[in-house]
């Protein structure tokens, strides 16, 4: 239950007292303010009278006197005893007394939807008011249920001395002449003038008479009487009888259809409806030495009827009468389209279309029909015939009959066949083959748009390709599949290129890297080598090549072993580099460079190093060196051992010089051609 407000105040029906006007004025002025102005808009000299009042009628025992004090408060506030329903509200009051009675007080007030004076709000026990709501609309509603269950029986003074009969009759409508509605007509029988037709305002008149009216019916008539006047509460009146369809004759067949209340005007018999549901369902019968198609309604019970012994009813849901009983029709087809069938029965198979001779072949395949007979069958095995372009790619779905060539093509809804020659008396061709339902299915799932019928167009971009591609392993296997050169790159014979990374050494301090691809046979222009510098995905649009396929992790791996480098993209130039980029490269990024003689070297270089070794002096140099001039020396050689340059800082007069000419004399020691070296230095040092 929602939580009540501190003044459980709500709009009154009925007659207004001042003290509601004036509080509901106050509510639709203030809103969510109106407790705060009722406050100020009381004097306390008059909630002080009534508090003074309110204190004695708490106490008093004297009933009679405490009813006094209780009008006198109601008076102040401009109320009266008959402003609060009902009796039981006074016994309550006298069961208690002090603050219990100034509380039962205050839950009159809530009970009555009124808002509490200002002086009766302390005492105010929202919970227990919420406590007796929800208790008195339990009991309102076990009431209720009583009374719909098991409704008593009202007593007759005297045998019924009236009778109501209605009657039903299906008639054709105006607008669809072979579904129908339900003609309803009223008939009231009295001892005195015997049986009348009575209008549906007639009947409902009935109701609003003279109270022993309801004496003169059986208690079911009275109580049908009663619901007319409830559904119909504005009928014109003008007409003997009325025509349900659709939901209104639903609403009357539900509510009155088991309860022998409805009757046919022709045969008497009483009309049935118990909810069950009716299905129609493809026929083939033989009407005049010819198979004729047509639908019959088959009951839950299994008993078929066919369309002639059946009255359909317009408007929705569908419905149909069978004899004397009623029944929904289940996935029935539109009213125009059933008005029609039901008008002409059935066609003859020899004018249905291809497709609907297909699905009848393999739905009502077990009724013994001799379908040899009745069209010729073709069977063949689908094939998917691509094109890939700059921008699309068109997809037909094509089939070869296996017994006379002749080609079929898939429009989307039906098989039809090439270049169809108009054959006279002839008999129906489908083609029919379980390798073809599999190959339509699998059209489906590309959700390609259709220009055309009988052609499928899908983008040629990169996402579209990739969903091609990962719906391409389930493809059906029992289907041929075609393509131009360019998807049978793609698809069909899928070469994907792999960047391969170039190292090669200078010989002395640096190294160059580059990409390059290998494009089995395909020749890649410049431009497409610019464009696969950058390209990441699976599939690429390169400028002269067209659409081509990459490895999609060696690219990945490749772009990292780049990276690592500092170098953007899968650059075809090549790129040079010192040895120090690569001096932070574990064994496992080494290993991208591949296993060319300078990538090993490089590999190998740097997994050896341990650290500068020492390197003994020439025995040229008659000089001794200082310990840190013998290290800058050891430096040097070993640069020069994995030819790598480097430079030696130091300030001057440290012995840069000493430490340069010994470098000069170990390396032409190490030199078998003895070539020269060239210094440049300042001529101060020579």
């Amino acid at each position: 239950m929602s939580k009540t407000s501190k003044t459980g105040f709500t709009t009154r029906s009925g007659n207004t007292t001042k003290y509601d006007a004036h509080h509901t004025v106050l509510a639709k002025t203030y809103g969510a303010q109106a407790d705060l102005r009722r406050e100020l808009a009381d004097s306390k000299t008059a909630v002080n009278e009534r508090t003074e009042i309110l204190k004695i009628f708490a106490d008093c025992s004297d009933s009679q006197r405490a009813w006094l004090l209780l009008e006198d408060y109601f008076d102040k506030l401009q109320l009266s005893r008959k402003d609060f329903s009902g009796q039981e509200w006074w016994p309550r009051l006298m069961a208690t007394q002090g603050k219990k009675r100034l509380e039962e007080t205050a839950i009159l007030f809530l009970r009555a939807n009124r808002p509490l004076p200002t002086e009766l709000q302390p005492h105010a026990n929202l919970t227990r008011f919420a406590e007796i709501e929800a208790a008195e609309e339990e009991n309102t509603l076990v009431r209720q249920l009583e009374q719909w269950l098991y409704p008593p029986s009202p007593a007759h003074l005297d045998s019924p001395r009236a009778a109501l009969r209605v009657v039903c009759e299906p008639v054709a409508l105006t607008e669809h002449p072979a579904l129908h509605g339900l003609s309803v007509s009223f008939h009231v029988f009295r001892q005195r003038t015997g049986e009348k037709t009575k209008t549906l305002g007639e009947i409902v008149d009935l109701t609003t008479r003279a109270a022993h009216e309801q004496e003169l019916f059986p208690p079911p008539d009275w109580e049908f009487i009663q619901w007319l006047a409830e559904t119909h509460r504005d009928p014109e009146g003008l007409w003997d009888k009325f025509i349900l369809t659709g939901l209104d004759l639903l609403q009357w067949l539900v509510r009155w259809g088991d309860k022998s209340r409805l009757q046919m005007a022709t045969s008497q018999s009483l009309i049935h409806f118990q909810g069950h549901l009716g299905e129609l369902k493809p026929h083939l019968a033989p009407v005049d030495g010819n198979l004729t198609f047509t639908h019959r309604i088959v009951l839950p019970d299994g008993e078929a009827h066919p369309l002639e012994a059946v009255k359909f009813f317009g408007g929705q849901p569908p419905i149909a009468l069978i004899n004397d009983t009623f029944y929904l029709l289940r996935a029935a087809p539109p009213t125009d389209l059933l008005n029609a069938w039901a008008q002409k029965g059935g066609l003859p198979v020899s004018k249905l279309s291809r497709r609907l001779l297909t699905k009848l072949r393999k739905t009502e395949s077990k009724d013994g029909v001799d379908w040899e007979q009745l069209c010729i069958v073709h069977k063949a095995k689908p094939r998917f015939t691509f094109e890939l372009e700059d921008n699309v790619v068109r997809l037909r779905l094509l089939a070869q009959s296996e017994c006379d060539n002749t080609g079929w093509h898939w429009t989307g809804h039906e098989w039809l066949q090439d270049n169809d020659p108009v054959k006279l008396d002839a008999k129906p061709e489908i083609l029919d083959d379980p390798r073809l339902d599999p190959a339509v299915l699998w059209l489906r799932r590309l959700d390609w748009f259709t220009p055309e019928p009988g052609t499928w167009v899908g983008d040629a971009t990169e996402n579209s390709l990739q969903i091609l591609a990962n719906a391409w392993p389930s493809k059906p296997e029992q289907a041929d599949y075609l393509g131009n050169p360019a998807f049978h790159r793609l698809f069909l014979s899928p070469r994907a290129l792999k960047p391969r990374l170039l190292v090669k050494g200078s010989g002395i301090d640096w190294f160059s890297i580059s990409a390059e691809w290998e494009a089995e046979g395909m020749r890649l222009s410049p431009a497409d080598l610019l464009r696969l510098q950058s390209a990441t995905g699976r599939f690429v649009k390169l400028p002269d090549a067209g659409w081509v396929e990459l490895d999609a992790a060696a690219v990945q791996q490749a772009h990292e072993a780049m990276a690592d480098l500092g170098v953007d993209g899968l650059v075809a130039v090549p790129t040079k580099l010192g040895f120090e980029h690569a001096a932070h490269l574990d064994d496992a990024g080494l290993k991208k460079f591949g296993d060319s003689a300078e990538a090993k070297a490089l590999r190998n270089s740097l997994a050896e190093f341990s650290g500068v070794p020492e390197t003994p002096l020439p025995p040229t140099i008659q000089a001794e060196m200082r310990p840190y001039q013998k290290q800058g020396f050891d430096f040097l050689c070993h640069l020069s051992r994995h030819k790598l340059g480097g430079i030696l800082a130091d300030d001057m007069g440290l012995g840069k010089t000493l430490q340069t000419l010994a470098w000069l004399e170990w390396n032409r020691l190490q030199q078998k051609d003895k070539k020269p070296a060239l210094v440049i230095c300042p001529a101060s040092v020579l």
